[in-house]
């Protein structure tokens, strides 16, 4: 195992120093990681192209100049095919720096945004309810975006304007020293001024930008995926209404980013003029005194256009730079936030059943308290499962059923004990739990796609024969032959079914059963049933589970529910009553002073 986590290890590869504020140290040996190697190179190439355009347009003005005076063809053919080299040079080198800069700044995007990622699911279920699902999206999307924007847009330009001020500072000089230390000094002024008026006020627009496109991305999921509730109650005015101001707020705080940028241009702009009179107004007293060639006044009067191009892009530079850095921040609230059940440091091998099959059960004393919270929600409970056996654990709302669901996942964290195959739940790594124990949710998604992608997320590649052979083990067989028969063939063509947007195809008990079989596709050792006979009349609720144990014989099964189930459905019926809250302490009377007896 590695001493770091996956998601801060990915942040300080991919992100550079000062957008995040990295809580282990850098690792060494960094110029090994193909990333860094791919953005050096592409820095590299960058800088050629932008000396490319300066050479070629310094060899264009002096041929310019030349061939004024008529000199023989000769005398110019050197220019020339430089002037075509140069032409071509900056043109390929500006293709093969996008191409490098460009794969290594995907790349590292694919690895940030896969770490955090791996870090939401890791906070799943208990640490997502912290984030709206809409400020999530804008996190995972725009805000790793933006972190990435930082090399191609930051880091990479500032690289290319120093190699071309420094190369065009020395041509300058060699030509006309007056003339190179001019356009140095403004080279200095716009370097310096331009990136400095966009960051004033950058820097609390680009937190607001990213607030605010959060705030929008949430606002508008709401009212999309509430649309029809919205509309019944009468109150798509008011979200609409909320909406708009979201969008006001990030046009505002864009608006504010763009004029503080056109600041930085103009600072820029009014230092190339300066640059540009200022060799001219150096250039031809000199070209009177004989000590520049008149065919180079041209040259020196055009150098400065060249060497302020990179440096006019440094203001946004500066921009995407503080953008990154809010970006950064967002970021690391989600890779910072505590994890309800950390993993081990040193996680076992997860063998709970060396002998294959599923492993023994065994909870003593076993207390679950949600993040949070200030009581447990599950309490001093006792059970013990036997190998395939199927337990069914009942109660009414708020006895604690889902928290032992999610106990047995590995999501929360316990006191107690609560052993598989004899070895603490908490010893092993979360994902290897997830790996023999699945849980069919009574909220399970469906996704805007077919009926057999779907089922497939449980396991992909799976062939159409086991998909149906699924949904029929989850009391599905005569719906899925009915979507057979309307698609014109048999029931295999029913797969091919489009959903709709959150399964609004589907019914809520036909969700259900997808999502059970889903579960069964999995084929995990250890299944939890959470309230699978939700949304179904009593006879076909009855008929599902009967069918879904049939299919679960040999693997060990916890049904949770709060509803009675039918005799011989599992082999035991363990129930749950709500905790009893502490007593709380009261106060001694001092209303009426005590009476001797």
């Amino acid at each position: 195992m590695l001493n770091e986590a996956p998601h801060e290890t990915v942040l300080q590869e991919t992100v550079p120093e000062g957008t995040v504020h990295q809580t282990a140290p850098r690792r060494r040996g960094a110029w090994r990681n193909p990333i860094a190697l791919r953005l050096g190179l592409g820095a590299v190439l960058g800088a050629l192209a932008q000396l490319s355009a300066l050479a070629l347009l310094a060899v264009a003005a002096y041929l310019v100049s030349r061939a004024w005076e008529q000199p023989p063809i000769l005398y110019l053919m050197v220019a020339i095919t430089s002037v075509r080299l140069f032409g071509i040079g900056r043109g390929v080198l500006r293709y093969a720096e996008r191409l490098v800069s460009h794969d290594a700044a995907f790349r590292g995007l694919e690895r940030l945004r896969t770490a955090v990622w791996r870090k939401l699911v890791r906070l799943a279920p208990a640490g997502l309810p912290v984030w709206r699902s809409g400020d999530l999206q804008a996190r995972l999307v725009d805000d790793v975006d933006g972190v990435g924007d930082r090399w191609l847009r930051g880091a990479l330009p500032l690289t290319s304007a120093i190699v071309v001020a420094v190369c065009a500072v020395a041509l300058q000089t060699a030509l006309l020293p007056a003339a190179g230390l001019i356009l140095a000094a403004t080279l200095l002024a716009a370097a310096l001024a331009g990136p400095a008026l966009a960051a004033w006020s950058s820097r609390a627009a680009a937190r607001a930008t990213a607030e605010a496109r959060g705030d929008l991305t949430e606002g508008v999921r709401s009212c999309l995926h509430g649309r029809e509730e919205l509309v019944a109650a009468g109150t798509d005015a008011t979200a609409l209404e909320h909406v708009l101001n979201s969008d006001e707020r990030l046009r505002r705080a864009d608006a504010r980013i763009a004029w503080t940028a056109g600041l930085g241009q103009a600072a820029g702009l009014a230092a190339l003029a300066a640059a540009v009179c200022g060799a001219l107004w150096t250039g031809i007293p000199a070209v009177h005194a004989g000590t520049l060639d008149g065919v180079l006044l041209a040259v020196i009067a055009l150098v400065p256009l060249a060497a302020f191009e990179p440096v006019l892009a440094l203001p946004a530079a500066a921009q995407q730079t503080a953008a990154a850095k809010a970006c950064g921040r967002r970021l690391l609230d989600v890779t910072r936030a505590p994890e309800p059940r950390p993993d081990p440091a040193e996680p076992m091998d997860f063998e709970p059943n060396p002998l294959g099959g599923p492993p023994y059960i065994e909870i003593k004393r076993l207390s679950v308290t949600w993040p949070g919270a200030d009581a447990p929600a599950l309490s001093g409970f006792d059970l013990t499962i036997q190998p395939g056996e199927h337990v069914a654990v009942t109660g009414p709302s708020g006895s604690g059923k889902s928290t032992l669901a999610a106990a047995l996942m590995g999501f929360l964290p316990y006191e107690g004990s609560l052993r598989f195959g004899g070895v603490e739940l908490a010893e092993y790594d979360g994902d290897d739990i997830r790996a023999i124990v699945g849980l069919c949710s009574q909220d399970a998604h469906v996704f805007d796609t077919t009926l057999a992608e779907n089922l497939r997320l449980a396991r992909p590649g799976a062939p159409d024969e086991e998909l149906a052979r699924a949904l029929r083990w989850a009391g599905l067989r005569d719906w899925l032959d009915d979507l057979g028969r309307a698609a014109g063939g048999d029931a295999l063509d029913g797969l091919r079914t489009p959903l709709g947007e959150h399964g609004r195809a589907v019914s809520g008990g036909e969700r259900g059963r997808i999502a059970l079989a889903r579960c069964l596709l999995a084929d995990r050792e250890v299944l939890i049933l959470d309230e699978p006979d939700a949304h179904l009349d009593a006879p076909t609720a009855e008929r599902v589970l009967r069918t879904a144990m049939a299919a679960l014989e040999g693997k060990t099964a916890v049904v949770v529910t709060h509803r009675p189930l039918p005799e011989g459905i599992v082999d035991r019926v363990i129930r749950l009553d709500p905790p009893v809250p502490a007593p709380r302490a009261e106060a001694p009377d001092t209303s009426r002073a005590a009476i001797p007896s």
